[in-house]
């Protein structure tokens, strides 16, 4: 089961009390390639400093890009942490290419991206800030991977799940996500029943939220529903 973002940000804040779980600033490069939902792979980026440049740099066989690239595994997430610098293009069609082939689930970045037409093309959801023309190594070092990040206001754990659709990007803690299902699920019948009551024209009030009848009711509705 793949949750709905909004329901899931429902559920994370009613049942545990989580709010800030939800990246601002950043938005799908298609809008029509924007749902995912995976484990978090973490980069992070640090400006630019002229004497650590040559030791971070792509070039140098020892700089981390390659090793943080080739970790994503199979139906994750890569979470790329880089100072919001909307001008800073962080991959382009190549590096995405390769996330694509190892099956990345999406690209989740503060930062902007490049050749992103291509990017468009891909079967790869990416989230940033928008298109942006210029390297990353022209103000940027990728420093680490596997690592807390913060992106849009939100600190990101290695392996935190995230999902995103239409209404954006939200971000489950670990520990939480199989009850975060159940939770979702529970409220998604809900809502369910819920709406085939308005449609019959019942006013809100009562509803939605549920009082103890209409949750009674709901109850005995999806008793019903599994028992057939």
């Amino acid at each position: 089961m793949t949750p709905a973002s909004a329901s899931l940000a429902s559920v994370l804040l009613k049942r545990w009390g989580l709010r800030a779980l939800s990246p601002t600033g950043i938005a799908p490069l298609d809008p029509a390639r924007c749902r995912f939902a995976g484990r978090a792979a973490t980069i992070r980026y640090l400006p630019l400093r002229e004497d650590l440049a040559p030791r971070f740099h792509p070039v140098d066989p020892a700089a981390p890009s390659h090793d943080a690239i080739e970790a994503v595994q199979a139906g994750e997430v890569l979470v790329i942490e880089a100072e919001a610098r909307a001008e800073a293009g962080i991959l382009g069609e190549l590096m995405a290419l390769r996330l694509q082939m190892q099956g990345a689930a999406a690209v989740v970045c503060d930062a902007g991206m490049r050749d992103v037409a291509a990017l468009r093309a891909m079967d790869l959801p990416v989230w940033c800030r928008g298109p942006a023309p210029a390297s990353s190594s022209a103000t940027l070092m990728l420093v680490e991977h596997g690592r807390p990040v913060a992106l849009g206001g939100v600190t990101i754990m290695q392996g935190d799940w995230m999902v995103g659709d239409e209404d954006g990007v939200v971000v489950c803690p670990a520990a939480l996500w199989e009850e975060a299902l159940r939770e979702v699920e529970a409220r998604e019948a809900l809502e369910e029943y819920v709406k085939t009551r308005l449609a019959r024209g019942e006013p809100l009030r009562g509803l939605y939220p549920p009082d103890a009848a209409v949750q009674a009711a709901f109850e005995t509705w999806r008793a019903e529903r599994q028992y057939r």
